[in-house]
């Protein structure tokens, strides 16, 4: 699509009979000698649906649309409003001196739509940072931190206790980096920092794990999706709580296919997942529409812990040990995989065996809500009964945009799915609604956004659950945990 004549800010509407099948994004852009060191380019687009980008003839940008797609093709999936950043090295003979050109094809993905486009080119002399560094995993005296940068680049780590960061180690050029920091002191606050190319991150710190029988505060969240000026308030009020780790039941994104999504997820994240551990139930949202352009999982997006080595691809379900308090990652997208049910009876036995302190499990989509999904029927069936035969201490979900506490079947639960995503009202057993028909044992319900602490002690757990103003939604709940 070069050469094309004149210019047009909007695309006029289409005819009763006809349809805007492709728009074409045409612009130049000069570069002086001085220019010449250009390392990276960064194109920013807010596109629907699916787009391609040239610079000077050469392809540098593709998302969800076919390399043989015909003028008339429609995207292969809806995509969201959030801003994309493409980053794009700048090799031999990409630009030249003077004139260059800078073209966009978009395509929508259903036929009664029109394209949508919106892009900014911006130039830099460095490559750098694009994602963390994020806390993979924490240990007595061990942590795993990872960071991405841009292709092709070199990263290091260096840590300690005070200010003093006398720690160094260093990781080859590349784009994903991971530090594993071992023989640290335990119990202990520890410092660091991560350069990436000519970037440098804050010094951030992270606490290495408590020790069996130690006091643990896990904070535990949902349903973000587009509500990002909640999800900031929470991530602000979880910073200021001394928090061990940081659970959440799923949707941390309206689509997990868009990696705009994932930017602004992590823009608003970084400090949070820089110094806590930060673990997900993955959901339906998390997954996107499809599987199409290479879109990242979940494990490559968080660098979740291992599952285990027959777990299907593509299924999410997982455990992770803080001290002596087992934690369990249910994956609501796949509760019909029987595979799932035998290694959760054989991870909650081995759990038990191992005589935990207390089991707590988050899942997405779980047993009980009066909510606008009110409950899963498999999860209600046959996963509750197996958590509640482990005596599992607590289960936490989302999926339902509210919260709603209780105990079923010997289950005590909480759905909290209220980390910014738009409210979903309660539709039975209150306020003038019909009865409910299941018997979900609610204690308390509440149609607000918010965000929970649970305290473990040696022998007992305390939730509290805080609206975005730092105000308690109820009164602190106690319990004492599960033993034989």
């Amino acid at each position: 699509p070069f050469g094309i004549e004149g210019a047009v800010a909007k695309l006029p509407a289409a005819t009763a009979d006809t349809r805007v099948a492709v728009g074409y994004g045409i612009t130049t852009f000069t570069l002086a000698a001085a220019d010449s060191k250009l390392e990276m380019l960064e194109l920013r687009l807010r596109y629907s649906d699916g787009i391609a980008a040239w610079v000077n003839g050469v392809e540098v940008a593709r998302r969800g649309l076919a390399i043989d797609a015909t003028p008339t093709a429609l995207a292969a999936r809806p995509h969201g409003p959030e801003w994309e950043t493409f980053y794009i090295p700048v090799v031999p003979s990409l630009l030249r001196a003077g004139m260059n050109t800078l073209a966009i094809e978009v395509h929508p993905s259903a036929r009664n739509d029109a394209p949508a486009l919106e892009a900014e080119l911006r130039g830099r002399t460095d490559r750098g940072i694009l994602r963390g560094p994020i806390i993979a995993a924490i240990g007595a005296t061990s942590a795993t931190i990872v960071v991405e940068t841009d292709l092709n680049t070199d990263a290091s780590i260096d840590w300690g206790i005070g200010s003093s960061l006398d720690q160094h180690a260093t990781s080859p050029a590349g784009h994903y980096h991971s530090f594993s920091l071992t023989n640290l002191p335990p119990r202990s606050a520890i410092n660091y920092r991560v350069h990436g190319g000519a970037t440098q991150s804050r010094t951030y710190t992270f606490h290495t794990a408590p020790a069996a029988g130690d006091v643990l505060r896990l904070g535990i969240y949902g349903d973000v999706r587009g509500g990002h000026a909640t999800h900031r308030k929470l991530v602000d009020l979880m910073l200021a709580e001394p928090l061990d780790l940081v659970a959440v039941t799923g949707d941390m994104v309206l689509r997990g296919s868009d990696e705009g999504d994932w930017q602004r997820f992590f823009t608003i994240t970084a400090p949070l997942v820089a110094q806590v551990l930060y673990l997900p139930a993955v959901g339906n949202h998390d997954l996107g529409w499809d599987a199409t352009d290479n879109a990242r999982n979940a494990e490559e997006v968080f660098a979740l812990p291992a599952g285990p080595p027959d777990r299907p691809a593509g299924a999410n379900w997982y455990s992770y040990d803080l001290a002596d308090v087992h934690l369990v990652f249910l994956d609501s997208n796949v509760y019909g995989l029987a595979a799932q049910e035998v290694w959760l009876e054989k991870d909650l036995a081995a759990a038990r065996a191992r005589n935990v302190r207390a089991i707590i499990a988050f899942t997405h989509d779980g047993p009980y809500s009066r909510g606008y999904h009110r409950g899963n029927g498999i999860a209600r069936t046959r996963y509750a009964p197996i958590l509640a035969a482990h005596h599992v201490d607590f289960l936490f979900s989302g999926h339902d945009h509210l919260f709603q506490r209780g105990e079923a079947g010997g289950l005590r639960y909480a759905v909290t799915g209220g980390g910014g995503a738009s409210l979903y009202a309660v539709t039975c057993g209150s306020d003038g609604k019909p009865a409910c028909k299941i018997d979900d044992g609610m204690i308390s319900i509440a149609r607000e956004h918010h965000f929970s602490v649970l305290t473990l002690t040696k022998t007992s757990l305390e939730l509290c659950v805080r609206r975005p103003d730092g105000r308690l939604l109820e009164p602190c709940t106690r319990a004492p945990l599960w033993r034989p």
